[in-house]
Parts: structure tokens; C-alpha cells; sequence
């Protein structure tokens, strides 16, 4: 079990009897009283519903949790998994806090432009103008000063 201690977590290995029956929900320097959610999904919902104001509209999937904890002096957040829910509300202290976030709304931007394919006969000219630019550029190289160089 954790001990408690202004809502910060500090990790030591007493055993506690009980689950808690209401733990705290902290969104936006507001908290609230809740009972533990036997799910990720059911803490979403009961997120919303205790936020109501600030979290309706949001979708789910932008909604997390996170403790705050203190192990070797150093204060630290610490998230919880969806598939990690379960086993931390059995360790739960009551009124522990757990903080709520809303995740940044990832924008997929519009897809690229899209290109018109070359004809077959435009591929043709610019793969016969490409090697005709490369024959060009051959001929102007100095052969000579080549030849002084290495001389």
C-alpha cells in the first residue's frame, strides 16, 4: 500500500485490508468525490459526469489518468493504463487523488495533392531528354584539365 500525503502517493509495502470505497477525481484544480471504477471505461464515465462542464463534447479516447507519486524523494506523475485499471484500484487508499487529463486532439491534415500519371509517350520524352542532358554535360567536362592534373 501507499501512504498519503497531500495528494501525493509515497511507495511503501504495508498491506491494506480494504479497497477504498471513494476516491478523489482532480480535473483543472477542481475535485471531486467518486467511487472506483471497476474499469477504465466506467472512470471515463464517471470523469464526465463529475466534470460534466469541461468534459462533455470530449471524446474518450482523449481522456486519461495519472497518480501523483514520491518515491526516492522525487515527485513524479505516474499514468495509469486501461489494462493496468483494475489491479491499481485494489490498491487505492480512500480519498486518493487521481488526476483526470484531456489529451491533445490529434488534426489529421488534408491527404497531398494528388498528380496527374504521365503518358506514356511524356515518360518516353523525358527519360530521352534527361539522357540527352546527361550526353550534354559529358561533353563538358574539361578532358584536359584532367590530363594537367595528373601530370
Amino acid at each position: 500500500m501507499a501512504v498519503l500525503h497531500h495528494g501525493l502517493r509515497y511507495a511503501c509495502y504495508k498491506r491494506r485490508q480494504t479497497p477504498a470505497d471513494v476516491i478523489t477525481y482532480r480535473y483543472n484544480d477542481q475535485m471531486m468525490y467518486v467511487p472506483p471504477a471497476e474499469s477504465f471505461d466506467q472512470a471515463v464515465t464517471f470523469a464526465r459526469s463529475a466534470f460534466e462542464s469541461d468534459l462533455t463534447g470530449i471524446d474518450k479516447s482523449r481522456i486519461s489518468f495519472s497518480l501523483n507519486v514520491l518515491a526516492n524523494g522525487k515527485q513524479s506523475s505516474v499514468g495509469i493504463s486501461r489494462v493496468a485499471w483494475s489491479k491499481m484500484m485494489a490498491h487505492l487508499a480512500r480519498y486518493e487523488i487521481i488526476d483526470v487529463h484531456v489529451q491533445p486532439e490529434i488534426k489529421v491534415s488534408a491527404p497531398p495533392p494528388s498528380y496527374q500519371p504521365c503518358s506514356p509517350t511524356e515518360g518516353n520524352e523525358k527519360k530521352q531528354h534527361s539522357s540527352s542532358r546527361s550526353s550534354v554535360l559529358h561533353n563538358f567536362v574539361p578532358k584536359r584539365l584532367f590530363q594537367r592534373l595528373s601530370a
